[in-house]
């Protein structure tokens, strides 16, 4: 499997939409997520896990899943997009963490 293209948003540390272009990052054949403690780099990899198996690579309980929603905007929808290739075609994948939607005048 070849991962291509990876967007996401509102997914733990990450409020707004971010996009990764895989295809251009290993260009060169690898690339290496690096980063302080706290940068997301965990979060990426619980995004990729969460389009292809549909749990964060921490395990399939709801708080898991709950921990992908972005604290820090209750009233945006989270998502993860990714494509990839196999021996069997490319394929794109959407999907959306349960979140709580936010209310209007709720805390």
């Amino acid at each position: 499997m070849q991962l291509h293209h990876l967007s996401f948003g509102a997914i733990g540390p990450f409020a707004g939409r971010h996009d990764i272009d895989f295809d251009a990052l290993g260009a060169h054949g690898l690339f290496l997520l690096s980063g302080p403690t706290g940068s997301g780099k965990s979060t990426i990899i619980d995004a990729i896990v969460f389009a292809l198996y549909g749990a964060s690579s921490s395990g399939a309980d709801s708080a898991t899943n709950e921990r992908l929603h972005c604290a820090a905007t209750p009233d945006a929808t989270p998502f993860v997009t990714l494509t990839f290739s196999t021996h069997a075609g490319v394929f794109r994948i959407e999907r959306t963490p349960e979140h709580r939607a936010h209310t209007p005048g709720q805390q």
